[in-house]
């Protein structure tokens, strides 16, 4: 059976609609609820979810940008709105993130009730299809070649960067790329050393070379590059 997620910031009414919702007729087998948007998404890491109800205002995450990122990573799971305000701008873009319904609190018990018979009948007609596990991979892998120079760059500022645990992204991106973050970022900076080193027409300096694929020691990117390639960045320059 399937699971239903509610997000919303205000303790009362997440409980209460949770509450409200598992007495009636309906499609979930269960209920879980989330009181902002880093927590739904680190509980859609752990279990699918066929349905979720999030609110607008989370505190950390806009809830539509929350919902952008259901629809890339977990695009079978429908979304509807539940929000105080009935504002005409977050319609329209809750319409081009193609939202199930858009909800005004406080919620009628007829409309939750309708919804209800809304999700059964669309989850009745969605064919399985396997998850989509490479948007995480493909966004972490842009963000690296993206960031590469930042001499901070870590597995932890990308996870911030796309809201998610750090285990789930390295796990995702070992998965499809067969490498670590540290293995893949190592090899994207050396990569963009060999081209500068090729370029006849760049003359930077082995220093300056280091710091601009984000390495600030140049003594340790030599022994990197030397480990990796075989040769020193000075020799391989020479070739």
């Amino acid at each position: 059976m399937p699971s239903l997620l509610i997000v919303d910031d205000e303790q009362a009414l997440r409980n209460g609609l949770a509450h409200y919702l598992a007495h009636l007729d309906s499609p979930f087998e269960t209920i879980v609820t989330a009181e902002n948007g880093q927590t739904a998404l680190a509980k859609l890491e752990r279990q699918p979810f066929a349905a979720a109800l999030i609110d607008i205002n989370l505190g950390d995450i806009n809830g539509l940008d929350l919902i952008s990122l259901i629809n890339q990573r977990y695009p079978q799971t429908l979304v509807v709105i539940i929000s105080g305000y009935d504002d005409f701008d977050f319609a329209r873009r809750a319409i081009k993130l193609k939202v199930l319904d858009y909800l005004l609190k406080p919620i009628p018990r007829s409309d939750l009730k309708q919804l209800m018979t809304t999700f059964a009948q669309k989850l009745a007609t969605v064919t399985p299809t396997e998850p989509v596990t490479n948007d995480l991979s493909t966004s972490s892998q842009s963000y690296i070649e993206a960031h590469y120079s930042d001499k901070n760059l870590s597995l932890t500022r990308c996870a911030q960067a796309l809201f998610v645990s750090e285990t789930h992204l390295s796990k995702q991106l070992k998965q499809t790329t067969g490498m670590t973050f540290l293995e893949y970022l190592t090899t994207y900076r050396l990569k963009k050393a060999q081209e500068l080193l090729r370029n006849p027409r760049l003359r930077y300096t082995i220093t300056d070379i280091a710091n601009k694929v984000g390495y600030e020691d140049a003594h340790y990117f030599s022994r990197v590059f030397r480990k990796k390639l075989g040769q020193s960045p000075l020799q391989y320059r020479q070739h």
